[in-house]
C-alpha cells in the first residue's frame, strides 16, 4: 500500500493553525461569557473543572470539519465522500471471481465475465483500506480513473475484493437503480464492474476499460478504489 507523503512537518503546521485559531476563539469566548453574566464567581470553578468536557468537543468538531473539507473537494470528475471513515477489506486467498458469486449478485451476472474469460482467480491480497468517489463531472472510463492521476495499476481491486466489498460495506453502494464502479485487471487488460442495488439484490454487469461512452455526473455515479 501507498504511505502517505504528509509529513510530520505538515501535520504540526496544521495542528499550530488550529491551536492558535482555537485559543483565540476561546479567550472571546470566556470574555463574552463573563461580561454577560454567564461565568460568574459563583460557578467559575465548577466550570473549569469540567473544561475537558470542552475540550473533547472542540476536538470531535475539528475533526468532523477536517473530514468536511476533504469530502468536499474535487479532483477531475470526482468528489471524495468516504472521507473520515474506515471502510476495510479483509485479506483474500484471490481465488474467488465475480462470475461464481451468485449468492452475492442474485438478480444478475453479466455473461460476458465468463464469455470475455474473466472467470480466473487472482493473487491473494492483504488487508486493504478503500475509498469511495462520487461523479460531479461527466466522463469516460478513462476521464474518471484518469482523475487520481495515479497508475491504473493502484486503482485496481481484485474481483474477490469486490464481491467482499458488495457483502461487507454495501451501504456504500450507489442505489437507486444507479451503478457503482469498480476496476480490476485480467490477463494484462483492465475490466470495469458496473454494481446496481435492486429489490431482488445486487446486480453485476462488465465493461471494458476501454469502452468510451460518456457517464452522466446528474446520476451521482460511484467509484470504489484502494485508499490511495
Amino acid at each position: 500500500m501507498k504511505k502517505s507523503f504528509v509529513t510530520s512537518g505538515q501535520k504540526n503546521q496544521l495542528v499550530q493553525l488550529i491551536t492558535d485559531n482555537t485559543k483565540k476563539g476561546a479567550k472571546m469566548t470566556v470574555d463574552d461569557l463573563v461580561e454577560t453574566g454567564v461565568l460568574n464567581p459563583d460557578n467559575f470553578q465548577k466550570v473549569l473543572a469540567q473544561g475537558g468536557q470542552v475540550a473533547s468537543s472542540i476536538v470531535a468538531t475539528a475533526k468532523e470539519k477536517i473530514a468536511g473539507l476533504v469530502e468536499n473537494m474535487v479532483s477531475g470528475c470526482l468528489k471524495y465522500i468516504s472521507a473520515g471513515k474506515v471502510l476495510v477489506l479483509g485479506p483474500t486467498d484471490g481465488k474467488e471471481t465475480i462470475a461464481q458469486a451468485g449468492e452475492t449478485f442474485p438478480s444478475y451476472i453479466d455473461s460476458d465475465f465468463k464469455g470475455w474469460g474473466l472467470d480466473v482467480s487472482s493473487t491473494p491480497t492483504k488487508k486493504t483500506k478503500v475509498q469511495v468517489y462520487e461523479m460531479v463531472k461527466d466522463g469516460t472510463f478513462a476521464h474518471l480513473f484518469g482523475s487520481f492521476g495515479e497508475n491504473v495499476d493502484r486503482l485496481c481491486l481484485t474481483q474477490a475484493q469486490i464481491k467482499q466489498f458488495c457483502m461487507k460495506h454495501a451501504d456504500w453502494l450507489r442505489a437507486d437503480g444507479y451503478g457503482t464502479f469498480f476496476l480490476f485487471k485480467v490477463n494484462g487488460e483492465y475490466f470495469v464492474a458496473d454494481v446496481y442495488v435492486l429489490s431482488g439484490g445486487l446486480y453485476v454487469s462488465v465493461y471494458r476499460f476501454s469502452h468510451d461512452d460518456v457517464w452522466h455526473a446528474e446520476s451521482q455515479l460511484r467509484i470504489v478504489v484502494p485508499q490511495l
